[in-house]
């Protein structure tokens, strides 16, 4: 899923994961979904999140709740991929929401390989997506930018300042719709061990694949003026 926003991605995973293991998909999945996985698949889906995170004490209580998130490190992601577990993942990180900034559709994936490896390893099935008004629904704060980036190489988290609405400014803006698309499968092959140039060149299939859901898309929601950034 692009881009990150400027959220530490609760919603991403609480109002994703958490509707596959409710155990009530007529009320909660739509029935395109229902209908090709099987509820022991859908029991197993779930989302990664920063590993900090897991280490707050009011935030690691509710991440594991309903258990539906995983640390974002190697051991955590190789656990389900070992349980073929489907699972949401946004590759920018915290390195997209240090370099957020209003009305600029920017993913953090030129240094970011590290998934596409793990999911060559284990020959999974990439299903990429683009949300077309994240970058709209907050203002940021411009100024300081490098220092959140040296943050978040020391700390391994960065705090964004941004504000939606004038009235409770941690809620995003009402006037801005936000509509999510989906591209087409990219199924990767099994290859234990990947060479650097194997990793690279399905990276690029990645990111070429999520500029053009980008570009063939931005119109139809009225970003015809704007480009993907790859960073």
């Amino acid at each position: 899923m692009h881009p990150h926003g400027t959220s530490v991605g609760f919603g991403f995973t609480l109002n994703g994961a958490v509707r596959f293991k409710a155990k009530r998909p007529d009320l909660y999945l739509p029935a395109e979904v229902t209908s090709l996985l099987s509820d022991e698949r859908l029991a197993r889906i779930s989302g990664v999140q920063a590993p900090l995170l897991f280490r707050l004490p009011l935030v690691r209580p509710m991440m594991l709740l309903f258990g539906c998130c995983t640390p974002a490190t190697k051991e955590g992601m190789f656990g389900l991929f070992r349980q073929r577990s489907d699972f949401g993942i946004l590759p920018g990180g915290m390195e997209e929401v240090a370099l957020f900034e209003f009305g600029r559709e920017r993913v953090y994936l030129k240094r970011r390989k590290g998934f596409i490896k793990y999911a060559l390893q284990h020959g999974y099935l990439l299903l990429l997506a683009y949300t077309f008004g994240e970058c709209d629904l907050y203002r940021s704060v411009g100024a300081g930018k490098r220092l959140r980036m040296w943050l978040l190489r020391r700390c391994g988290f960065v705090v964004p300042l941004f504000y939606g609405a004038w009235w409770c400014p941690l809620l995003p803006r009402a006037d801005v719709a936000v509509h999510t698309v989906v591209g087409a499968p990219l199924q990767l092959p099994r290859i234990a061990e990947p060479t650097a140039e194997q990793v690279t060149a399905y990276h690029a299939l990645y990111v070429e694949a999520l500029t053009r859901l980008f570009d063939d898309h931005k119109a139809r929601f009225g970003y015809a003026d704007r480009r993907l950034e790859v960073i």
